[in-house]
């Protein structure tokens, strides 16, 4: 999908509002296709490398974390993906990386209906400004999801309420199923309520999760760190941004001053030279 098939107007209404958008056609089939072989190879080398047995004890069976470091397949969603402008949109150029994982559900797997949660559970509760969101989540899908299969089910306007602790009896008849087709996104306000359905098929099913935050909430992970500087090197500005390469904090007083002289973050590329010789 091209970002001007995105109606981004529409989307952020929908966001705004009731919390959610679905995304048809946001990945093409060939990026599907490509994305979802990649997932069942890391899959199937993840169980190889820990153990079925000790990755469904941890809960982390199908889980595969820090996708930026796993493949280049995956740096699209981080570069070019048209729902990358919703995220700008709402975050601003200060938006950064939470996480980046796949989560497959398999067969018999759910959490429907008594799991519900936000992904920013640590600001659950609190107040923002109207026009502030703390955070967007963008998940690409890769196969048909419907409720029969563990699909994602979302409470409406939930990303509006200040309860920290909703009763899940409550909950579940508010909710809703995203139901989607393979190469589909889902966008939301990272404050909605929303937990796994119960995969009742024999397949499992396969999802992404891209979570960004204001730059202020401390991602899972630190990808300067965690992802290797020769795959760094190969992304360009705007992924290198999300991944906070430009932002992290000083190590030398030089470098400190410099940032309180020229602004505490550097966002743009060509301004990652060499700050200490500028002071």
């Amino acid at each position: 999908m091209p970002a001007s098939a995105i109606d981004l107007d529409h989307v952020i209404g929908r966001v705004r509002t009731t919390g959610y958008a679905v995304l048809p056609g946001v990945l093409s089939s060939e990026e599907t296709r490509r994305t979802r072989e990649a997932l069942h190879r890391l899959s199937e080398l993840d169980d190889e490398a820990h153990g079925v047995e000790r990755l469904v004890g941890m809960r982390e069976r199908g889980a595969l974390r820090n996708l930026a470091a796993a493949d280049d397949v995956f740096h699209a969603l981080l570069e070019t993906s048209p729902a990358l402008d919703i995220v700008d949109a709402f975050l601003g150029r200060r938006g950064i990386l939470n996480c980046f994982d796949a989560l497959t559900l398999f067969p018999g797997q759910g959490r429907y209906p008594w799991d519900y949660h936000t992904d920013l559970m640590d600001v659950t509760g609190v107040s923002f400004p109207p026009d502030k969101i703390p955070g967007v989540n963008v998940l690409y899908y890769f196969d048909r999801v419907r409720e029969e299969n563990g699909a994602t089910w979302v409470v409406p306007g939930s990303h509006l309420t200040l309860a920290d602790e909703p009763d899940p009896e409550v909950m579940a008849p508010l909710s809703v199923p995203l139901e989607v087709e393979p190469g589909d996104g889902v966008v939301f306000d990272a404050r909605i309520w929303h937990c796994a359905g119960t995969n009742g098929s024999d397949v499992p099913r396969a999802l992404i999760k891209t979570l960004f935050t204001a730059p202020w909430y401390r991602p899972q992970m630190d990808f300067t760190r965690a992802v290797p500087e020769e795959m760094l090197a190969r992304l360009g500005p705007r992924a290198r941004r999300y991944l906070n390469v430009h932002n992290v904090p000083p190590t030398t007083v030089d470098e400190l001053r410099w940032r309180l002289f020229h602004g505490d973050a550097v966002y743009e590329e060509e301004t990652a030279v060499d700050k200490v010789a500028e002071v």
